[in-house]
């Protein structure tokens, strides 16, 4: 493939930062494209990924970037260590986020945090100490009753000064929300 035109680079730049599967839909309404030409575009990428450690896989029109399956065992020993180890202070700051503010979408941690969680999230959640909720539109995260458990408590209610940060917050949601 030549040089990528710039709907390709903004459709990979999406479909990374993203981090999970994206429908045409969706992309059709943030590039403002027609889906013909993020079909291309979209087709073009996967074409130069095919030789990369990264593949672009679609399935009923939604498309998501993934590791080539070569990496699989690599990546699976990098998880597997990762497991083991202590929280990172990114992990524990998601991990506050969805105790105190969950349910949180996965935009509304990324806003607090300026960066993007999707790593953390999916660490979070196959430590059991987070869970997803995809029934909800968009999709929430919040603290698992497992990860309650290993804190010895029996409901979120229980955390430190639960209460009292759910008002803070709650106070100065009033006060931004006119300006959002």
């Amino acid at each position: 493939m030549a040089n990528p035109t710039n709907l390709e680079q903004i459709l990979e730049g999406l479909l990374f930062a993203y981090g999970e599967p994206i429908s045409l839909k969706k992309l059709e309404g943030v590039v403002k494209k027609k889906a013909a030409d993020i079909n291309l575009a979209l087709n073009n990428i996967k074409t130069a990924l095919s030789q990369r450690g990264i593949r672009l896989i679609s399935k009923n029109n939604e498309w998501q970037l993934v590791a080539d399956t070569v990496a699989s065992a690599y990546i699976e020993k990098l998880i597997k260590s990762e497991m083991q180890q202590e929280l990172t202070p990114a992990g524990l700051e998601v991990l506050a986020l969805a105790a105190y503010r969950g349910p949180i979408t996965k935009h509304g941690i990324e806003s607090i945090r300026g960066v993007n969680s999707t790593y953390v999230l999916r660490n979070l959640m196959a430590r059991g100490l987070v869970e997803k909720n995809e029934l909800s539109k968009p999709a929430s995260y919040e603290i698992s009753l497992a990860a309650l458990r290993k804190l010895g408590l029996e409901q979120r209610e229980d955390l430190p000064r639960y209460i009292e940060h759910k008002q803070e917050i709650s106070n100065v949601e009033k006060i931004i929300s006119p300006v959002i």
